[in-house]
Protein backbone atom coordinates (compact mmCIF):
# COMPACT_ATOMS: atom_id res chain seq x y z
CA UNK A 1 0.00 0.00 0.00
CA UNK A 2 1.47 3.34 -1.09
CA UNK A 3 0.74 5.74 1.77
CA UNK A 4 3.09 8.59 0.80
CA UNK A 5 2.67 10.69 -2.35
CA UNK A 6 5.97 12.05 -3.65
CA UNK A 7 5.55 15.35 -5.48
CA UNK A 8 9.26 15.38 -6.29
CA UNK A 9 12.52 14.43 -4.59
CA UNK A 10 14.65 17.35 -3.42
CA UNK A 11 18.40 17.47 -3.88
CA UNK A 12 19.79 18.01 -0.38
CA UNK A 13 23.23 18.04 1.22
CA UNK A 14 23.75 15.53 4.05
CA UNK A 15 20.18 16.17 5.28
CA UNK A 16 19.11 15.49 8.83
CA UNK A 17 15.41 14.90 9.59
CA UNK A 18 13.40 16.46 12.43
CA UNK A 19 10.18 14.53 13.09
CA UNK A 20 7.21 15.54 15.27
CA UNK A 21 3.56 14.56 15.51
CA UNK A 22 0.61 16.29 17.13
CA UNK A 23 -1.67 14.40 19.49
CA UNK A 24 -0.83 11.88 22.20
CA UNK A 25 2.93 12.51 21.98
CA UNK A 26 2.55 16.30 22.06
CA UNK A 27 1.59 17.78 25.44
CA UNK A 28 1.01 21.55 25.19
CA UNK A 29 1.72 21.20 21.43
CA UNK A 30 5.43 21.50 22.24
CA UNK A 31 6.67 19.08 19.57
CA UNK A 32 4.57 20.36 16.68
CA UNK A 33 5.16 24.00 17.66
CA UNK A 34 8.92 23.41 17.78
CA UNK A 35 9.12 22.09 14.22
CA UNK A 36 6.81 24.82 12.95
CA UNK A 37 9.12 27.36 14.56
CA UNK A 38 12.07 25.80 12.73
CA UNK A 39 10.21 25.93 9.41
CA UNK A 40 9.17 29.55 9.97
CA UNK A 41 12.80 30.45 10.72
CA UNK A 42 13.60 29.80 7.03
CA UNK A 43 12.68 32.07 4.15
CA UNK A 44 11.91 29.19 1.78
CA UNK A 45 10.39 25.78 2.41
CA UNK A 46 9.52 22.98 0.00
CA UNK A 47 6.75 20.46 0.77
CA UNK A 48 7.94 17.61 -1.45
CA UNK A 49 5.77 14.73 -0.20
CA UNK A 50 2.56 14.11 1.74
CA UNK A 51 0.88 11.07 3.22
CA UNK A 52 -2.49 10.02 1.81
CA UNK A 53 -4.92 11.23 4.50
CA UNK A 54 -7.70 8.83 3.43
CA UNK A 55 -5.64 5.84 4.54
CA UNK A 56 -4.45 7.29 7.85
CA UNK A 57 -7.14 9.36 9.51
CA UNK A 58 -10.63 9.12 10.94
CA UNK A 59 -11.93 12.51 9.80
CA UNK A 60 -14.43 12.61 12.66
CA UNK A 61 -11.43 12.58 15.01
CA UNK A 62 -9.03 14.62 12.86
CA UNK A 63 -11.29 16.95 10.95
CA UNK A 64 -10.17 18.90 7.87
CA UNK A 65 -10.21 22.69 8.17
CA UNK A 66 -11.96 25.01 5.74
CA UNK A 67 -11.24 28.60 4.74
CA UNK A 68 -14.24 30.75 3.72
CA UNK A 69 -13.89 34.36 2.60
CA UNK A 70 -16.88 36.57 1.84
CA UNK A 71 -19.15 33.56 1.64
CA UNK A 72 -16.91 31.65 -0.77
CA UNK A 73 -15.00 28.47 0.06
CA UNK A 74 -11.35 29.14 -0.70
CA UNK A 75 -9.68 25.94 0.46
CA UNK A 76 -9.94 22.76 2.52
CA UNK A 77 -6.84 21.58 4.33
CA UNK A 78 -6.75 17.89 5.16
CA UNK A 79 -4.88 16.44 8.11
CA UNK A 80 -1.79 14.66 6.86
CA UNK A 81 1.91 14.11 7.39
CA UNK A 82 4.02 16.49 5.33
CA UNK A 83 7.67 16.31 4.33
CA UNK A 84 9.30 19.75 4.11
CA UNK A 85 12.79 20.41 2.78
CA UNK A 86 14.74 23.36 4.18
CA UNK A 87 17.92 24.35 2.39
CA UNK A 88 20.65 25.96 4.47
CA UNK A 89 23.21 27.32 2.01
CA UNK A 90 25.43 28.77 4.74
CA UNK A 91 25.78 25.40 6.47
CA UNK A 92 27.17 22.03 5.44
CA UNK A 93 23.84 20.23 5.64
CA UNK A 94 20.15 20.77 4.99
CA UNK A 95 17.04 19.90 7.00
CA UNK A 96 13.95 17.78 6.38
CA UNK A 97 10.91 18.31 8.61
CA UNK A 98 8.37 15.48 8.93
CA UNK A 99 5.25 16.64 10.77
CA UNK A 100 1.52 16.18 11.10
CA UNK A 101 -1.17 14.79 13.40
CA UNK A 102 -0.66 11.33 14.83
CA UNK A 103 -2.44 8.92 12.43
CA UNK A 104 -5.46 6.85 13.46
CA UNK A 105 -4.64 3.89 11.20
CA UNK A 106 -1.81 1.96 9.51
CA UNK A 107 0.97 2.95 11.88
CA UNK A 108 3.40 0.29 10.70
CA UNK A 109 2.86 1.15 7.04
CA UNK A 110 3.36 4.89 7.47
CA UNK A 111 6.34 4.36 9.79
CA UNK A 112 8.05 2.17 7.21
CA UNK A 113 7.12 4.64 4.48
CA UNK A 114 8.66 7.55 6.40
CA UNK A 115 11.89 5.66 7.01
CA UNK A 116 12.12 4.52 3.38
CA UNK A 117 11.57 8.02 2.00
CA UNK A 118 14.18 9.46 4.36
CA UNK A 119 16.71 6.91 3.13
CA UNK A 120 15.70 7.67 -0.46
CA UNK A 121 16.67 11.35 -0.13
CA UNK A 122 19.90 10.65 1.72
CA UNK A 123 18.89 11.10 5.37
CA UNK A 124 21.12 9.06 7.67
CA UNK A 125 20.13 10.66 10.98
CA UNK A 126 16.74 11.64 12.41
CA UNK A 127 15.70 13.57 15.53
CA UNK A 128 12.20 12.89 16.83
CA UNK A 129 10.45 15.24 19.27
CA UNK A 130 7.79 14.48 21.85
CA UNK A 131 6.31 16.06 24.97
CA UNK A 132 4.41 14.69 27.93
CA UNK A 133 2.73 15.85 31.12
CA UNK A 134 4.90 15.44 34.21
CA UNK A 135 5.31 16.71 37.76
CA UNK A 136 7.26 19.82 36.82
CA UNK A 137 6.76 23.54 37.29
CA UNK A 138 6.64 26.24 34.61
CA UNK A 139 9.47 27.90 36.53
CA UNK A 140 11.86 24.94 36.24
CA UNK A 141 14.61 24.53 33.69
CA UNK A 142 13.24 22.06 31.14
CA UNK A 143 15.20 18.82 31.39
CA UNK A 144 14.91 16.91 28.13
CA UNK A 145 15.15 13.13 28.21
CA UNK A 146 16.21 10.98 25.29
CA UNK A 147 15.87 7.59 23.62
CA UNK A 148 18.60 6.72 21.11
CA UNK A 149 19.64 4.06 18.64
CA UNK A 150 22.25 3.09 21.24
CA UNK A 151 23.32 4.17 24.74
CA UNK A 152 26.25 6.21 23.43
CA UNK A 153 24.02 8.40 21.27
CA UNK A 154 22.00 9.52 24.30
CA UNK A 155 25.14 10.29 26.32
CA UNK A 156 26.65 12.31 23.47
CA UNK A 157 23.41 14.28 23.03
CA UNK A 158 23.45 15.53 26.62
CA UNK A 159 19.89 14.29 27.14
CA UNK A 160 18.81 12.48 30.29
CA UNK A 161 18.63 8.73 29.71
CA UNK A 162 15.19 7.33 30.47
CA UNK A 163 13.69 3.97 31.37
CA UNK A 164 10.10 3.26 30.39
CA UNK A 165 7.74 0.35 29.77
CA UNK A 166 4.20 1.06 28.66
CA UNK A 167 2.04 2.39 25.82
CA UNK A 168 3.74 4.23 22.99
CA UNK A 169 2.66 6.65 20.31
CA UNK A 170 3.61 7.00 16.67
CA UNK A 171 6.98 8.52 17.68
CA UNK A 172 8.11 5.22 19.15
CA UNK A 173 6.91 3.28 16.11
CA UNK A 174 8.64 5.61 13.64
CA UNK A 175 11.85 5.49 15.65
CA UNK A 176 11.83 1.70 15.51
CA UNK A 177 11.20 1.79 11.74
CA UNK A 178 14.16 4.15 11.34
CA UNK A 179 16.35 1.76 13.29
CA UNK A 180 15.28 -1.17 11.13
CA UNK A 181 15.98 0.77 7.93
CA UNK A 182 19.43 1.94 9.00
CA UNK A 183 18.55 5.57 9.82
CA UNK A 184 20.19 6.54 13.11
CA UNK A 185 17.50 8.04 15.31
CA UNK A 186 17.29 9.92 18.59
CA UNK A 187 14.07 11.05 20.25
CA UNK A 188 13.97 13.92 22.74
CA UNK A 189 11.15 14.38 25.22
CA UNK A 190 10.06 17.54 27.03
CA UNK A 191 8.07 17.47 30.29
CA UNK A 192 5.22 19.97 30.69
CA UNK A 193 3.38 21.15 33.84
CA UNK A 194 0.03 19.40 34.39
CA UNK A 195 -1.79 22.60 35.41
CA UNK A 196 -1.18 24.26 32.01
CA UNK A 197 -3.60 21.88 30.34
CA UNK A 198 -3.55 22.51 26.60
CA UNK A 199 -2.05 25.99 26.94
CA UNK A 200 1.22 26.76 25.14
CA UNK A 201 4.50 26.25 27.00
CA UNK A 202 7.19 28.36 25.30
CA UNK A 203 9.92 27.31 27.76
CA UNK A 204 9.78 23.73 26.47
CA UNK A 205 9.64 24.89 22.84
CA UNK A 206 12.76 26.96 23.49
CA UNK A 207 14.54 24.00 25.11
CA UNK A 208 13.69 21.72 22.18
CA UNK A 209 14.76 24.20 19.49
CA UNK A 210 18.01 24.94 21.33
CA UNK A 211 18.74 21.21 21.60
CA UNK A 212 17.99 20.72 17.89
CA UNK A 213 20.51 23.49 17.15
CA UNK A 214 23.05 21.89 19.46
CA UNK A 215 22.76 18.36 18.07
CA UNK A 216 22.67 19.37 14.40
CA UNK A 217 25.28 22.14 14.70
CA UNK A 218 22.84 24.37 12.80
CA UNK A 219 22.18 27.75 14.39
CA UNK A 220 18.49 28.60 14.71
CA UNK A 221 17.80 32.06 16.12
CA UNK A 222 15.76 31.77 19.33
CA UNK A 223 15.89 35.40 20.49
CA UNK A 224 12.15 35.89 20.06
CA UNK A 225 11.38 32.64 21.89
CA UNK A 226 13.57 33.70 24.80
CA UNK A 227 11.62 36.94 25.12
CA UNK A 228 8.28 35.16 24.84
CA UNK A 229 9.28 32.62 27.49
CA UNK A 230 10.26 35.36 29.94
CA UNK A 231 6.98 37.22 29.47
CA UNK A 232 4.95 34.01 29.61
CA UNK A 233 6.57 32.93 32.89
CA UNK A 234 5.88 36.32 34.48
CA UNK A 235 2.25 36.29 33.40
CA UNK A 236 1.65 32.73 34.54
CA UNK A 237 3.14 33.66 37.92
CA UNK A 238 0.68 36.56 38.11
CA UNK A 239 -2.22 34.31 37.14
CA UNK A 240 -1.23 31.73 39.74
CA UNK A 241 -1.30 34.36 42.47
CA UNK A 242 -5.01 34.77 41.80
CA UNK A 243 -5.79 31.07 41.28
CA UNK A 244 -6.22 30.05 44.90
CA UNK A 245 -4.14 27.92 47.24
CA UNK A 246 -4.40 24.49 45.56
CA UNK A 247 -1.99 25.15 42.76
CA UNK A 248 0.36 27.17 44.98
CA UNK A 249 0.57 24.23 47.39
CA UNK A 250 1.16 21.92 44.44
CA UNK A 251 4.10 24.06 43.26
CA UNK A 252 5.54 24.18 46.76
CA UNK A 253 5.42 20.40 46.88
CA UNK A 254 7.19 20.21 43.53
CA UNK A 255 9.91 22.57 44.77
CA UNK A 256 10.60 20.29 47.74
CA UNK A 257 11.83 17.49 45.48
CA UNK A 258 15.13 17.24 43.63
CA UNK A 259 14.17 14.50 41.19
CA UNK A 260 12.86 15.81 37.85
CA UNK A 261 10.23 13.18 37.11
CA UNK A 262 7.99 12.32 40.04
CA UNK A 263 4.82 10.66 38.88
CA UNK A 264 3.88 10.00 42.51
CA UNK A 265 3.00 13.67 42.87
CA UNK A 266 0.13 13.10 40.47
CA UNK A 267 -1.32 10.18 42.41
CA UNK A 268 -3.75 11.72 44.93
CA UNK A 269 -7.27 10.54 44.12
CA UNK A 270 -10.70 12.06 44.37
CA UNK A 271 -13.69 10.16 45.68
CA UNK A 272 -14.36 8.95 42.15
CA UNK A 273 -10.87 7.43 41.90
CA UNK A 274 -9.70 9.89 39.26
CA UNK A 275 -6.36 11.71 39.68
CA UNK A 276 -6.62 15.16 41.27
CA UNK A 277 -4.36 17.68 39.55
CA UNK A 278 -4.84 21.39 40.20
CA UNK A 279 -5.33 23.38 37.03
CA UNK A 280 -4.70 26.97 36.09
CA UNK A 281 -7.92 28.96 35.92
CA UNK A 282 -8.07 30.29 32.35
CA UNK A 283 -9.88 33.42 33.48
CA UNK A 284 -7.40 36.26 33.32
CA UNK A 285 -5.00 34.31 31.08
CA UNK A 286 -7.04 34.32 27.87
CA UNK A 287 -5.14 37.29 26.43
CA UNK A 288 -1.84 35.68 27.34
CA UNK A 289 -2.74 32.41 25.63
CA UNK A 290 -4.03 34.21 22.54
CA UNK A 291 -0.84 36.24 22.29
CA UNK A 292 1.41 33.20 22.63
CA UNK A 293 -0.56 31.22 20.05
CA UNK A 294 -0.49 34.21 17.69
CA UNK A 295 3.28 34.51 18.05
CA UNK A 296 3.99 30.80 17.68
CA UNK A 297 1.76 30.65 14.60
CA UNK A 298 3.78 33.44 13.03
CA UNK A 299 0.89 35.94 13.04
CA UNK A 300 2.69 38.65 14.98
Amino acid sequence: MEVIRRHHLPSLRSPIAIIAFGGWNDACDVASTSVEFVIDAHDDSDVFAEADPDTLYDFQQQRPTITIDDGVTRSIRWPTIRFTALERPNDARDLVIVSGPEPNFHWRSIARGIAELLREIGVEEALLVGAYTSAVSHRDTVRLSGVGWDAVSVIRSGLDATTYRGPTGIVGVVQQACKESGVRSLSMWAPTPPYLGGNPFPKAVLAVVEKISDITNLHIDTAELIAVDAEYTDRVDEALEDSGSDIVEFLEELDSYDEPFLGSLLDPRSDSGDPVIPSLDPEGTDILVDEIIEFLNGDS
